[in-house]
């Protein structure tokens, strides 16, 4: 059974996250646990003496994010989730990544998904603060970042864009092979290159990747580097129609630049489909 964590702000985007999550795995049994973080603004800390109001206040964030968690639990129960899916509501204080790691160490999540846009409508506070700092921080679990007003449709192709530069692990490529699987999809490696010709390293390095890929359909693709790599994924992106962008996290490559914080804003919010990112296996 999947476990999936999916960390709530009770926002539209969060609510559709969930959705999104639902039919993405409509037909694998799945526990998803449902995660909503509360503190109080250091404004708020600053304007009280007393710590008894301190811990009153706290009670009543409290209070409101179990609230939060049993009226979507209610919302789920409508929504006709699939019949192997059970789910857990959780609520935790402080900040989200810390709370992430903690829930890791006594659960192995398979996925997290979380949505790029929080309850306050603001662009930079959700996605430069919390989507970024989870993709930053959280190194033990692929985050399928879900833009916001991108819904679930057929899965029919995956781009998983890499410049062939390192050896791939069986667990870094698993969750996009359970994905082309699951939705009967074509993976769509694409590489932007600044040379025409791929060198022997990453000659080899894209046959280990085919014999990976050898029970799924996939296609390999060029792009020239024509201005930036963002744009050149775009472009390909909007030219085959792609559902989902997967990447792996590691150092010393282009995807080390795509999850900084100007491009991952611009990769996100330009881009209407769901973002996969893979954590580098570090055991390579």
């Amino acid at each position: 059974m999947k476990q999936i964590l999916i960390p709530t702000d009770f926002s539209d985007n969060a609510w559709n996250t969930i959705l999104y999550a639902i039919e993405l795995y409509r037909n694998v049994p799945c526990e998803f646990y449902l995660l909503n973080t509360y503190d109080l603004e250091p404004v708020q800390l600053i304007s009280i003496v007393s710590s008894q109001r301190v811990g009153h206040l706290y009670e009543a964030v409290k209070v409101e994010s179990e609230r939060g968690l049993l009226m979507t639990m209610e919302d789920i129960n409508n929504s006709k989730p699939g019949l192997n899916h059970t789910f857990k509501t959780i609520s935790k204080k402080g900040s989200l990544v810390q709370n992430i790691n903690t829930l890791s160490e006594n659960n192995s999540f398979d996925m997290i998904i979380i949505g790029t846009k929080g309850a306050t409508g603001s662009k930079n506070l959700f996605l430069g603060s919390t989507t970024q700092k989870v993709v930053k921080n959280v190194s033990h679990c692929p985050i399928l970042i879900i833009p916001d007003d991108s819904y679930f449709k057929e899965i029919s192709a995956i781009a998983f864009a890499t410049d062939f530069e390192r050896m791939y692990h069986k667990a870094e490529v698993t969750p996009i092979l359970e994905f082309a699987k699951n939705q009967n999809a074509t993976v769509r490696m694409i590489h932007i290159y600044d040379k025409p010709n791929l060198g022997p390293l990453q000659h080899y390095n894209s046959s280990s990747l085919e014999h990976y890929f050898k029970r799924v359909k996939y296609d390999f693709h060029v792009m020239p580097d024509f201005s930036t790599v963002e744009h050149a994924i775009q472009e390909f992106i909007e030219e085959l129609e792609i559902d989902i962008l997967v990447m792996i996290n590691y150092e010393h490559s282009f995807v080390e630049r795509i999850i900084k914080e100007p491009i991952i804003k611009k990769m996100t919010f330009n881009t209407v489909i769901p973002f996969l990112v893979i954590p580098a296996d570090t055991a390579i």
